[in-house]
């Protein structure tokens, strides 16, 4: 028996599919290039603090060091402390308490702190549009379930999408070939667009289904509601002491020869209640680690379980670097870019498909190519001034992308602004 949809469906899905791309457009499009540049953001660190040493090699001193120095200027620390270890893209060392951060020469001295400059803006901008950050991330969540509801209902819509698969129709129609563009972007692509749009859900929304479970289940104790989902924490009740690092990063060696330490947490510093916390990434496993627990005389406690926890939970922790690619080889990266530039063309193309349909051309277009077009040339010119010169990332973004708006509404033929390297009568051959 042949399955067919009714006509009534892919009317109301492709109505219900134009609406949202309306909606959500420019948004999608900003998110989803700010997403792809992510994909090497460690590279751009580097290019922002350029006179950090970098080095793959340290032992337990290194870390023994940073901590004793962070001791000295944070008396009082309350916070877990994070000491991170250089990686293969990013060969560097950094220590931070979440307000505080510091790279690390070779010995475990402090050098100079982080910057927050132009990748700093980049991130805050992919997960929370510039928005204070508790509603940013919650719209940004939305944006991914929305461009779920885009890919259903794109599907519905289009009953042959699968079948034309491999049609495209060039030297016709502009608005054609926007859609054929569109169509095929978001075929060949299919099973990354969604992947994208569920963990991107994920990272905003899964704070207000904590809020409902808590409250629903656990009488509105989120911590251990968390506990359970996560795993407990430990406790441990000793003299105060120094960490003897050295002990458990060779029980991490002889023990756990597979698995790759990437940072070192101190719980508790330098009270009776303090502990170390090795994170790890396992081999051919997505999770973002496994985390080894020792006291501070080193000896192991136990492993949190989330690399051999409740299969949810493992879901649960292999989300954040499913959702950026940052995972196996640099293959996977270079086919996180494409894909990421496949979305974002077809977030573009959508917009596109629909100002072609309208009989009359105005405004909107001038500002639509301000977005499409001034958006990443704002992005440039902030990175280059602000690694160069030190000047605002943020201001710079923002001055220039409202120069392109002004710019793209005077110049009023957004073909020109696409083609101004071509002979003029090409230009001219192209507005016809």
């Amino acid at each position: 028996m042949k399955f067919q949809l009714s006509k009534q469906l892919v009317k109301q899905s492709l109505s219900s599919h134009s609406v949202i791309g309306l909606v959500v457009g420019a948004f999608m499009y900003i998110i989803c290039l700010t997403g792809t540049l992510l994909v090497f953001v460690e590279y751009y660190e580097r290019l922002e603090q350029r006179d950090i040493p970098e080095f793959q090699d340290f032992d337990h001193n290194t870390i023994s060091t940073a901590l004793e120095q962070y001791q000295a200027k944070v008396p009082e620390a309350k916070q877990p402390v994070y000491v991170i270890f250089p990686t293969k893209e990013l060969p560097r060392m950094h220590l931070s308490d979440g307000e505080n951060e510091w790279y690390l020469d070779q010995d475990g001295n402090h050098l100079e702190g982080v910057s927050e400059g132009w990748t700093h803006m980049l991130k805050h901008l992919h997960i929370y549009l510039h928005l204070p950050e508790t509603i940013g991330l919650i719209i940004v969540s939305i944006l991914g379930a929305m461009l779920i509801g885009l890919i259903v209902s794109g599907i519905l819509a289009h009953p042959r999408i699968f079948k034309d698969a491999f049609k495209f129709r060039l030297g016709g129609s502009k608005r054609l070939e926007q859609i054929d563009l569109h169509n095929r972007l978001s075929v060949w692509a299919l099973p990354f667009h969604l992947m994208i749009g569920i963990t991107g859900a994920f990272f905003g929304l899964v704070g207000l289904l904590v809020v409902v479970a808590s409250l629903a289940f656990y009488g509105g104790d989120r911590e251990a509601l968390l506990a359970d989902i996560y795993g407990p924490d430990i406790e441990v009740e000793a003299p105060v002491q120094a960490f003897n690092v050295e002990a458990a990063l060779q029980y991490m060696e002889s023990d756990l020869p597979d698995v790759t330490p990437i940072y070192l947490v101190a719980h508790n510093l330098a009270t009776e209640q303090q502990y170390m916390e090795i994170a790890a990434t396992l081999p051919q496993r997505l999770i973002y680690s496994e985390l080894y627990r020792f006291d501070a005389e080193g000896n192991y406690i136990n492993h949190q379980g989330l690399s051999d926890g409740p299969v949810s939970r493992q879901i649960v922790y292999s989300v954040y670097r499913l959702h950026f690619g940052w995972f196996g080889s640099s293959f996977i990266r270079w086919l996180y870019v494409v894909m990421g530039l496949a979305l974002t063309i077809v977030s573009v193309s959508g917009i596109n498909i629909w100002l072609a349909k309208r009989s009359s051309r105005d405004w909107i277009n001038d500002a639509w190519s301000a977005v499409v077009w001034g958006f990443p040339v704002s992005l440039l010119i902030s990175a280059v001034f602000n690694m160069s010169l030190g000047l605002s990332a943020e201001w710079l973004l923002t001055v220039c992308f409202l120069l392109s708006f002004v710019y793209c509404i005077w110049l009023k033929k957004y073909q020109r602004l696409l083609f101004f390297f071509l002979p003029r009568e090409t230009r001219a051959a192209y507005d016809d």
